[in-house]
Protein backbone atom coordinates (compact mmCIF):
# COMPACT_ATOMS: atom_id res chain seq x y z
CA UNK A 1 0.00 0.00 0.00
CA UNK A 2 1.19 3.42 -0.88
CA UNK A 3 1.35 6.21 1.60
CA UNK A 4 -0.32 9.59 0.69
CA UNK A 5 1.61 12.46 1.07
CA UNK A 6 0.30 15.63 2.97
CA UNK A 7 0.14 18.29 1.12
CA UNK A 8 -0.83 22.05 2.64
CA UNK A 9 -3.89 23.99 1.70
CA UNK A 10 -4.06 25.97 -1.01
CA UNK A 11 -6.49 29.05 -1.55
CA UNK A 12 -8.43 26.69 -3.75
CA UNK A 13 -8.84 24.37 -1.36
CA UNK A 14 -10.30 26.78 0.99
CA UNK A 15 -12.41 28.44 -1.83
CA UNK A 16 -14.01 24.67 -2.42
CA UNK A 17 -14.37 24.25 1.29
CA UNK A 18 -16.14 27.78 1.87
CA UNK A 19 -18.11 27.40 -1.02
CA UNK A 20 -17.04 30.83 -2.59
CA UNK A 21 -14.77 31.64 -5.43
CA UNK A 22 -10.95 32.03 -5.20
CA UNK A 23 -11.10 35.77 -5.36
CA UNK A 24 -13.45 36.16 -2.85
CA UNK A 25 -10.47 34.26 -0.65
CA UNK A 26 -7.54 36.45 -1.54
CA UNK A 27 -9.74 39.84 -0.79
CA UNK A 28 -10.55 38.16 2.60
CA UNK A 29 -6.67 37.00 2.74
CA UNK A 30 -5.84 40.76 2.26
CA UNK A 31 -7.87 41.91 4.36
CA UNK A 32 -10.63 44.04 2.27
CA UNK A 33 -13.33 45.46 3.74
CA UNK A 34 -16.22 44.91 0.53
CA UNK A 35 -16.87 41.41 1.89
CA UNK A 36 -20.09 40.33 3.88
CA UNK A 37 -19.16 38.97 7.45
CA UNK A 38 -20.91 36.17 6.95
CA UNK A 39 -18.25 35.34 3.59
CA UNK A 40 -15.62 36.36 5.98
CA UNK A 41 -16.94 33.76 8.48
CA UNK A 42 -17.24 31.30 6.11
CA UNK A 43 -13.40 31.78 4.71
CA UNK A 44 -11.96 32.12 7.95
CA UNK A 45 -13.63 28.76 9.11
CA UNK A 46 -12.46 26.48 6.15
CA UNK A 47 -8.94 28.35 6.74
CA UNK A 48 -8.74 27.08 10.41
CA UNK A 49 -10.26 23.79 9.47
CA UNK A 50 -7.44 23.60 6.67
CA UNK A 51 -4.78 24.77 8.37
CA UNK A 52 -4.08 26.77 5.47
CA UNK A 53 -1.01 29.30 5.26
CA UNK A 54 -0.65 31.64 2.67
CA UNK A 55 2.44 31.32 0.08
CA UNK A 56 4.66 34.19 0.75
CA UNK A 57 7.54 32.86 -1.52
CA UNK A 58 6.66 34.59 -4.62
CA UNK A 59 9.15 37.15 -4.50
CA UNK A 60 11.87 35.01 -3.79
CA UNK A 61 11.10 32.92 -6.47
CA UNK A 62 11.43 36.05 -9.09
CA UNK A 63 14.70 36.62 -7.19
CA UNK A 64 16.32 32.84 -8.05
CA UNK A 65 15.41 31.68 -5.13
CA UNK A 66 13.79 28.30 -4.49
CA UNK A 67 14.34 27.02 -0.87
CA UNK A 68 14.72 27.90 2.00
CA UNK A 69 14.84 26.77 5.73
CA UNK A 70 14.29 28.85 9.01
CA UNK A 71 16.71 28.97 11.62
CA UNK A 72 15.07 29.55 15.09
CA UNK A 73 17.98 30.05 17.61
CA UNK A 74 17.95 31.40 21.46
CA UNK A 75 20.33 34.09 20.27
CA UNK A 76 22.63 34.80 17.43
CA UNK A 77 24.62 36.84 19.32
CA UNK A 78 25.79 34.20 21.76
CA UNK A 79 28.92 32.40 20.47
CA UNK A 80 27.78 28.51 20.43
CA UNK A 81 24.39 29.74 18.35
CA UNK A 82 26.77 32.17 16.00
CA UNK A 83 28.98 29.89 15.29
CA UNK A 84 26.22 26.92 14.73
CA UNK A 85 24.31 29.46 12.02
CA UNK A 86 27.50 30.48 10.41
CA UNK A 87 27.58 26.87 9.69
CA UNK A 88 24.00 26.54 8.71
CA UNK A 89 24.50 29.28 6.81
CA UNK A 90 27.64 27.85 4.80
CA UNK A 91 25.69 24.69 3.85
CA UNK A 92 23.20 26.67 2.72
CA UNK A 93 24.95 29.32 0.60
CA UNK A 94 26.89 26.00 -0.80
CA UNK A 95 23.42 24.88 -1.79
CA UNK A 96 22.06 27.83 -3.31
CA UNK A 97 19.48 27.68 -0.35
CA UNK A 98 18.54 31.11 1.62
CA UNK A 99 18.95 30.60 5.00
CA UNK A 100 16.48 33.19 7.75
CA UNK A 101 17.94 33.12 11.19
CA UNK A 102 15.74 34.51 13.80
CA UNK A 103 16.25 34.91 17.47
CA UNK A 104 13.38 33.94 19.75
CA UNK A 105 15.64 35.37 23.39
CA UNK A 106 14.88 32.14 25.36
CA UNK A 107 10.59 32.51 24.89
CA UNK A 108 8.55 30.15 24.63
CA UNK A 109 5.70 32.69 23.24
CA UNK A 110 8.05 34.84 21.01
CA UNK A 111 9.71 31.32 19.34
CA UNK A 112 5.88 30.08 18.58
CA UNK A 113 5.08 33.56 16.58
CA UNK A 114 8.22 33.37 14.76
CA UNK A 115 7.95 30.03 13.95
CA UNK A 116 4.56 30.55 12.74
CA UNK A 117 6.00 33.33 10.70
CA UNK A 118 8.69 31.24 9.05
CA UNK A 119 5.74 28.93 7.83
CA UNK A 120 3.29 31.06 6.70
CA UNK A 121 6.40 32.18 4.09
CA UNK A 122 6.56 28.85 3.29
CA UNK A 123 10.15 27.76 4.17
CA UNK A 124 11.09 24.35 3.11
CA UNK A 125 12.37 23.07 6.51
CA UNK A 126 12.96 24.23 10.28
CA UNK A 127 16.10 23.82 12.51
CA UNK A 128 15.18 25.16 16.15
CA UNK A 129 16.39 25.26 19.36
CA UNK A 130 13.67 25.41 20.82
CA UNK A 131 12.98 27.68 24.65
CA UNK A 132 13.71 25.90 27.78
CA UNK A 133 10.24 24.21 29.08
CA UNK A 134 8.12 24.10 25.68
CA UNK A 135 5.75 22.13 24.28
CA UNK A 136 6.41 21.76 20.50
CA UNK A 137 3.67 19.63 19.51
CA UNK A 138 1.96 22.76 17.95
CA UNK A 139 4.82 22.21 15.09
CA UNK A 140 3.00 18.80 14.36
CA UNK A 141 0.58 20.40 11.67
CA UNK A 142 3.67 21.68 9.75
CA UNK A 143 5.37 18.47 9.88
CA UNK A 144 2.56 16.24 8.58
CA UNK A 145 2.22 18.82 5.59
CA UNK A 146 5.36 17.71 5.19
CA UNK A 147 7.87 20.34 6.19
CA UNK A 148 11.32 18.84 7.61
CA UNK A 149 12.01 20.11 10.79
CA UNK A 150 15.45 19.17 13.37
CA UNK A 151 16.21 20.45 16.63
CA UNK A 152 19.15 20.86 17.62
CA UNK A 153 21.31 20.96 20.87
CA UNK A 154 17.94 19.96 22.46
CA UNK A 155 15.36 17.56 21.76
CA UNK A 156 11.48 18.45 21.25
CA UNK A 157 8.68 18.08 23.75
CA UNK A 158 5.91 15.92 22.98
CA UNK A 159 7.05 15.66 19.26
CA UNK A 160 8.38 12.80 17.37
CA UNK A 161 11.30 14.20 14.80
CA UNK A 162 14.76 14.47 13.92
CA UNK A 163 17.05 15.92 16.70
CA UNK A 164 21.00 16.81 16.67
CA UNK A 165 22.53 16.47 19.79
CA UNK A 166 25.88 16.58 21.72
CA UNK A 167 26.82 14.26 24.53
CA UNK A 168 26.62 16.60 27.31
CA UNK A 169 26.63 13.64 30.09
CA UNK A 170 29.77 12.22 28.23
CA UNK A 171 31.41 14.97 28.50
CA UNK A 172 31.04 16.26 31.99
CA UNK A 173 31.26 12.46 32.47
CA UNK A 174 34.31 12.28 31.22
CA UNK A 175 36.01 15.90 32.18
CA UNK A 176 35.07 15.19 35.92
CA UNK A 177 36.98 11.22 35.42
CA UNK A 178 39.57 13.34 34.56
CA UNK A 179 40.14 15.60 37.36
CA UNK A 180 39.50 12.42 39.52
CA UNK A 181 42.19 10.45 37.62
CA UNK A 182 44.62 13.52 38.73
CA UNK A 183 43.59 12.88 41.99
CA UNK A 184 41.49 15.29 42.79
CA UNK A 185 38.17 14.80 44.88
CA UNK A 186 36.44 18.53 45.83
CA UNK A 187 35.04 19.12 42.38
CA UNK A 188 32.36 21.63 41.79
CA UNK A 189 29.84 22.03 39.12
CA UNK A 190 29.25 25.51 37.58
CA UNK A 191 26.06 25.55 35.84
CA UNK A 192 23.04 27.60 34.35
CA UNK A 193 19.66 26.41 35.08
CA UNK A 194 19.26 22.99 35.04
CA UNK A 195 16.21 23.15 33.30
CA UNK A 196 17.90 23.78 30.58
CA UNK A 197 17.96 20.24 28.69
CA UNK A 198 21.70 20.45 27.59
CA UNK A 199 22.71 22.06 31.31
CA UNK A 200 20.37 19.72 32.77
CA UNK A 201 22.83 16.46 31.29
CA UNK A 202 26.09 18.30 31.76
CA UNK A 203 25.30 18.49 35.82
CA UNK A 204 23.96 14.54 35.66
CA UNK A 205 27.50 13.41 34.14
CA UNK A 206 28.91 15.14 37.00
CA UNK A 207 26.88 13.05 39.37
CA UNK A 208 27.46 10.08 37.47
CA UNK A 209 31.06 10.49 37.56
CA UNK A 210 31.04 11.08 41.19
CA UNK A 211 29.10 8.48 41.90
CA UNK A 212 30.80 5.83 40.14
CA UNK A 213 34.13 6.98 41.87
CA UNK A 214 32.47 6.98 45.80
CA UNK A 215 32.57 10.24 45.97
CA UNK A 216 30.32 12.03 48.14
CA UNK A 217 29.07 15.75 46.42
CA UNK A 218 29.52 18.46 49.08
CA UNK A 219 26.66 21.22 48.39
CA UNK A 220 28.33 24.03 49.64
CA UNK A 221 31.08 23.90 46.50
Amino acid sequence: MIKSVPTRATMKDVAARAGVGLATVLRVVNGDANVSNRTKVLVDQAIAELGFRRNDSARLLRQGIAASIGVVLDDVADPFFAMLNRAVEAKAIERHVLAMTVSTGNDAEQARELINALCARRVDGLIVAAPRGTDESYLRHEIQAGTPVVFVDRPPVDLATDAVLSDNLGGARNGVDHLIAQGHSRIACLSDGSDLYSVHQRVQGYWQALANANIAAEAKL
